[in-house]
């Protein structure tokens, strides 16, 4: 919103200044021309490109005036410009005060001089309007700027993308670790221990298959140590072993 006031102040102060400045200056002058050719003064042979010189500056100066806001030297640079050309072209205007009219065999001489200076000095007094704007801005405009540098780091931050985080490494996990015993040497090497050795095959265990006895009267089985069955009662013999 505040660019598009600007915009708009800018495109209405050229049009207004072009029309003050230049069109209807022109046209009058070409209207006192064409009707009272008699009248002369001092620019009054290039009154016309004087009018669009000094116009197109004013016009121009209020313009890059009004783009810019109020409390910045800027707007106060060109507002004093814009003052300054309008003073040369008041006194272009009126030809420095002195104008002559001549009727065939009448002169007349119109001294204006002291009636322009004061007008010039009235118009001059508009400079101390632009020094007062900028003066009661200028900290208004700062403490914006101020404002605005301090939110500018947060904005690139918070428009920065994050990074994606990347996974943290895991440990090495205890199902991958080795099994065998941990030490150390006696001269402060770090190793592993190695595996027992396996034992001599006179030293293994054989397990032996327990045997039974079966009765050969009634099938009942009977440990070794039995000489009867329990069952049946029948005596055991040495092919009742399996």
């Amino acid at each position: 919103m505040r660019q598009r006031s600007r915009l708009s102040d800018a495109t209405w102060t050229a049009f207004t200044e072009a029309l003050r400045f230049v069109v209807v200056p022109i046209v009058l002058v070409n209207l006192v021309t064409n009707n009272y050719p008699q009248l002369t003064t001092a620019f009054m042979p290039d009154i016309k490109t004087y009018i669009i010189f000094f116009g197109g500056m004013i016009t121009a100066a209020s313009t890059l005036e009004a783009s810019n806001k109020p409390g910045t030297w800027k707007r106060l640079l060109f507002g004093l410009t814009a003052l300054a050309f309008v003073c040369m072209w008041l006194f272009v205007i009126f030809g420095g005060g002195v104008a002559h009219f001549t009727y065939g065999p009448y002169f007349v001489r119109f001294d204006m001089s002291k009636i322009v200076y004061i007008m010039l000095f009235g118009i001059s007094l508009k400079g101390l309007l632009v020094i007062s704007t900028f003066s009661s801005n200028k900290h208004y405009f700062e403490e914006q700027e101020r404002k605005r540098k301090e939110e500018r780091p947060a904005r690139r931050v918070a428009a920065r993308p994050k990074p994606i985080p990347r996974g943290k490494p895991s440990g090495p996990a205890f199902s991958s670790m080795s099994k065998m015993a941990f030490e150390v040497s006696h001269d402060d090497t770090v190793g592993y221990a190695p595996p027992p050795p396996p034992p001599p095959p006179e030293s293994r265990s054989v397990q032996r298959t327990l045997a039974y006895k079966q009765c050969p009267i009634c099938g009942a089985k009977a440990s070794l140590k039995e000489t009867t069955c329990k069952r049946c009662g029948a005596w055991f013999s040495e092919d009742s072993f399996s």
